[in-house]
């Protein structure tokens, strides 16, 4: 009786044993269908084109792709829905569509692996072309922020207290007659599914109140812009050792302001108690052709 008892109890655990392998493979089974489906839905955003920190994956590709198909297309003025697999190939191989194009997609982790931004760059022409970026941020437990405005980023940094300082790169045409590019930096910290931005310490260059701070800060960026015709040096860099933020760039008023003023700046910045304060700044006057 007793052993009849222990064969009963082996035989209640062999069949628990394979009905939770079963259930298991029957998962997998339904992730690898919902997968080959998303595949066959969706062409893969191409490898090639996605600027990264890491190296990225398969899921990182389509992801992106998708972001895109979301959000990116959308600014195209046509109905995501109407998209055929080879509309999709044909506007990530040939980057235009019309007046709108699609250029490059980045994928860029939080060096604590929190979060990643997603960022899209596309084309749109009238008079002229000029860029216009699309971007958000998912979480690893899968919580999104989106409708934010970052541009080409080119790192991020995890600050000592817990904060992000996000760099980036962009360009543009202001008016006909010039091109410029910016360097950018944003520092950010989050309060539950809400992003904040910090401002920098920094007083940007104005003449008679013709140009303040509105005009170059409209999200506590930090950013530099230089035109195309200025070949003064441009940079903004980030040293993790010092906690500085070293920068150098040119601006020229004369086209807006009919005034003779190009003038080239260099300073730094310090990390101190949570935020960038402006240590220094260098004044040079250039003369240009």
């Amino acid at each position: 009786m007793r052993y009849n008892w222990k064969i009963q109890i082996a035989f209640i655990i062999l069949a628990l044993f394979f009905s939770c392998k079963d259930q298991k493979e029957s998962k997998n089974k339904e992730l690898s269908v919902y997968e080959k489906s998303l595949n066959e839905a969706f062409i893969d955003y191409p490898f090639e084109e996605i600027h990264s920190n890491y190296k990225t994956s398969h899921k990182d590709s389509l992801d992106l792709l998708l972001f895109w198909r979301k959000t990116a297309f959308s600014t195209l003025d046509t109905i995501n829905t109407d998209f055929s697999n080879l509309k999709i190939k044909r506007l990530l191989s040939d980057y235009f569509d019309g007046d709108k194009g699609i250029s490059a997609g980045r994928v860029y982790a939080s060096p604590d692996s929190l979060f990643k931004v997603f960022v899209g760059r596309g084309e749109s022409c009238g008079a002229y072309c000029n860029p216009y970026w699309v971007s958000e941020i998912v979480f690893a437990n899968g919580q999104i922020i989106n409708n934010l405005g970052f541009t080409d980023i080119e790192n991020i940094y995890l600050m000592p207290d817990g904060k992000y300082l996000i760099k980036e790169k962009s360009f543009g045409r202001p008016a006909a007659v010039y091109s410029e590019t910016t360097k950018s930096a944003i520092l950010i910290s989050f309060e539950g599914n809400k992003i904040n931005y910090h401002q920098f310490d920094y007083k940007y260059p104005k003449y008679n109140e013709i140009q303040n701070d509105s005009n170059f800060n409209p999200s506590r960026k930090l950013s530099l812009s230089q035109e195309h015709f200025i070949k003064t040096e441009q940079y903004l860099n980030y040293n993790n050792n010092s906690n500085k933020l070293s920068y150098s760039y040119a601006t020229d008023f004369s086209y807006c302001c009919q005034i003779d003023s190009v003038y080239a700046y260099k300073g730094e910045f310090e990390y101190k108690n949570g935020e960038f304060i402006h240590l220094k700044e260098q004044k040079d006057f250039i003369e240009v052709q």
